[in-house]
């Protein structure tokens, strides 16, 4: 915008949506791939390349891998994030404290990919 609100070399609807878009699918993946890499750490971390290798050529590239660290960060905070409160004496999740950092940092890693997508776009 410029002035008294104007539009000025405004994007248009479909490519606004298309970013969001590859968005979205990225998160949903990254919850998919968070899930696994703590559960099935192979298959998770192929399902996060899978989508990143072709999320990198095709489409809204930026968005699309902000929300699948997004969703890789977001899954490894709430799950690592939930065996640390519940865990008391006589558990067996020591040193869970660096894991958190961990997916925190990915999660920071995430959103910051993902307003850098979507500042770009605004440009």
């Amino acid at each position: 915008m410029t002035g008294r609100g104007r539009l000025t070399n405004a994007e248009p609807p479909s490519a606004i949506r298309s970013i969001w878009r590859g968005w979205l699918a990225g998160l949903v993946v990254g919850v998919a791939a968070g899930f696994l890499t703590l559960e099935f750490p192979s298959l998770g971390w192929l399902l996060a390349i899978a989508f990143a290798v072709p999320a990198g050529v095709v489409g809204p590239r930026l968005a699309a891998v902000g929300g699948l660290v997004t969703g890789i960060g977001v899954v490894w905070i709430v799950l690592l994030g939930r065996v640390a409160l519940t865990c008391r004496e006589g558990c067996q999740a020591p040193g869970i404290e660096i894991w958190l950092i961990f997916g925190g940092s990915v999660l920071a890693a995430g959103l910051t990919l993902s307003v850098i997508a979507a500042w770009s776009r605004r440009r």
